[in-house]
């Protein structure tokens, strides 16, 4: 159990939505969504590579509703992949009344993903196979708790026998075992 306090006017709860509707290996245009509870307000986002370093930005100060929508272009994209799992992260600063009152990371890949009938599955157009197992959300003998350095092991032993891929079964997975598939490099 996680008890989360934030100010009135913040960034909701899971409240980020990224996608990557163009990829192409000179731009890759970035969609965020971003929720909020917060009037006279602005977002700021910064896209950031697996260096850290600095790679797009956008101020967003029209509000729809009560959410944000910001395109930014990343430049020369470096692709996530079961090979290749390079992760940016988008960090949103929401202002109201010009005072900075929540921040929000949220780490993704860019990635293409299409299904079609004569090419099946692609992934960043290249068709292939999932190398996958069925996992259950528990350790095992160490129970259901999670435990970040179990899960990160068997996560390295399945990558280690060229497991590509995770269905989760009966019970929603933890955020941290999705985080370690997304970091380590496996479709879920």
């Amino acid at each position: 159990v996680s008890v989360i306090v934030k100010n009135k006017e913040s960034i909701d709860q899971w409240g980020t939505y990224i996608t990557t509707p163009v990829v192409t290996a000179d731009e890759a245009k970035v969609k965020i969504k971003t929720r909020v509870s917060a009037a006279n307000s602005f977002l700021v986002t910064d896209i950031m590579d697996d260096s850290g370093k600095l790679v797009s930005k956008d101020t967003a100060r029209k509000i729809f509703g009560n959410e944000f929508e910001q395109d930014l272009a990343v430049l020369r994209p470096r692709l996530w992949s079961p090979e290749t799992p390079v992760l940016y992260k988008a960090v949103s600063r929401l202002y109201a009344d010009n005072e900075l009152k929540d921040e929000v990371s949220t780490s993704f890949g860019i990635r293409t993903v299409s299904y079609t009938a004569d090419k099946g599955f692609q992934l960043n157009g290249v068709t292939r196979k999932f190398k996958g197992v069925c996992l259950h959300h528990d350790l095992g003998p160490l129970g259901a708790a999670v435990n970040k350095a179990a899960l990160r092991r068997q996560l390295r032993i399945l990558k280690d026998m060229g497991c590509d891929a995770i269905r989760s079964s009966h019970n929603m997975p933890s955020l941290e075992q999705l985080e370690l598939c997304d970091e380590m490099g496996f479709m879920f």
